[in-house]
């Protein structure tokens, strides 16, 4: 199917190419959360856990955690865990949180892994921030606030979104600009680590996340995210486009897949990676909507190019990213920081002063 025959849609992405800095995967994409740091979804991981027949799944939230109220998490929220275990999203679980203002959480289980806004499901247990919790069913969960373990060329991401806003040639030299300093590092992020038993989980599962605020018992979802970096790359900073993704779950952003198909085929046509960019478009679209991660329970996770399964803390995802847009291998130019361990919660816990 060619998503990519509206010469509008192709000339639509042009526009919306503009130059800002980019943070995280998912940061501040609406007014909400610039508003309440404490929803602003950044990464999510998901790959086998080193005890034997369990997986594991990690939301990160929150660039600038504070301390005082909402400073980490917001207590008017929920923080969802989607794992559906078929392609329809309709057998599965959804693993929400929510928390408390003296630092504890809860843990709630739906059988459904798309379950409605502000669904809670049934209580599978309680938490305290920065303690290890073991809940019902095997679950083991952890929340608090971590080292940020994203790392990525922010400066010359913003480098590469000008010369395609202007129309210039890809040039390649621009990730060196950075100079290998990520902006990320030293930076602190709220991170919710769910452990669950292999036995809970289909064989293959698709993975995304959600966040929902409740404003005088009305439930809004706030963000959807599951691919890396996807609204940065190829949504930019079209606020409309953003609102409407966000909005959206994986059984209905396939209006958007038309877009992200529009964008890879500008950045592979700028940069003459591709002989066919509007197929490239296609392809990548293809891979990339709807947005989930998709994970075969048990094994080694891993997100790159041709091979995306799950996301293992060790993923330069930013590269792999940055190589499906642009058609061509594409290094960041970035070390990996490792900020991340071998035993739960497998990342880096911090202190807020």
């Amino acid at each position: 199917m060619n998503y990519s025959i509206s010469k509008f849609a192709f000339a639509f992405s042009a526009a919306c190419l503009v130059s800002a800095p980019a943070m995280a995967s998912h940061h501040f994409e609406s007014v909400i959360v610039q508003k309440t740091p404490a929803l602003n979804q950044l990464d999510n991981y998901v790959f086998a856990s080193p005890k034997a027949d369990h997986t594991v799944f990690i939301m990160t939230l929150n660039s600038a955690p504070k301390t005082g109220p909402n400073g980490v998490f917001a207590t008017d929220a929920l923080y969802n865990i989607h794992v559906a275990d078929d392609a329809t999203y309709k057998t599965g679980h959804t693993f929400s949180l929510s928390f408390s203002s003296d630092n504890k959480f809860t843990v709630y289980e739906s059988q459904s892994p798309n379950a409605a806004v502000g669904a809670k499901g049934a209580k599978i247990g309680t938490g305290e921030l920065g303690k290890t919790s073991e809940l019902a069913k095997g679950v083991k969960a952890w929340a608090g606030v971590v080292k940020d373990p994203f790392f990525g060329n922010s400066t010359s991401l913003g480098l590469m979104r000008a010369q395609l806003n202007a129309g210039k040639p890809y040039d390649a030299s621009i990730w060196a600009q950075a100079q290998g300093k990520s902006i990320f590092l030293g930076r602190k992020a709220a991170a919710i680590v769910l452990e669950v038993p292999n036995s809970m989980l289909g064989k293959t599962i698709r993975t995304f996340m959600t966040t929902a605020v409740d404003s005088k018992g009305t439930w809004t979802q706030v963000q959807y995210s599951a691919n890396p970096l996807l609204s940065h790359i190829t949504l930019f900073e079209n606020a409309a486009l953003k609102a409407e993704h966000d909005q959206s779950r994986p059984d209905t952003d396939n209006p958007i897949k038309a877009l992200v198909s529009a964008r890879v085929a500008r950045a592979s046509a700028l940069a003459k990676t591709q002989q066919d960019p509007q197929q490239y478009g296609d392809a990548v679209a293809e891979k990339l909507i709807p947005d989930v991660l998709t994970y075969n329970v048990g094994s080694a996770a891993k997100y790159t190019v041709d091979e995306r399964n799950g996301r293992a803390l060790d993923d330069d995802a930013m590269s792999t990213i940055l190589s499906m847009v642009l058609g061509t291998p594409t290094d960041q130019k970035i070390a990996n920081p490792k900020l991340h361990t071998t035993t739960f919660p497998y990342l880096m816990p911090a202190e807020l002063k």
